[in-house]
């Protein structure tokens, strides 16, 4: 699936009147496919039997966060810790 496809049906701002419809040029046009969300464009229904026009977003298309999978569990057991001294123990408590 690319960004340009959606997964949903169309939703029309008639049928959605308690939504708000972002302008179509609040982001960029042409843009990588991986690092952007879908959106969810709004339709307008045309008059007369004709096809449909887009005239915004509903929901715009976001950065998506990519730095997620740097902090792993796994990761931070590999963070160097302290060496704990022995002798360090036995001090503290005499």
């Amino acid at each position: 699936m690319t960004h340009k496809e959606g997964r949903h049906e169309r939703m029309y701002v008639k049928d959605n009147p308690h939504l708000e419809v972002h302008k179509i040029d609040c982001v960029p046009s042409n843009r990588p496919k991986g690092s952007w969300t879908n959106g969810v464009k709004a339709w307008e229904r045309t008059q007369g039997g004709g096809s449909d026009a887009c005239v915004g977003w509903f929901y715009p298309p976001r950065t998506r966060n990519t730095n997620h999978h740097r902090w792993s569990p796994s990761v931070r057991r590999m963070v160097p810790r302290k060496a704990r001294v022995v002798g360090m123990v036995h001090q503290e408590e005499e």
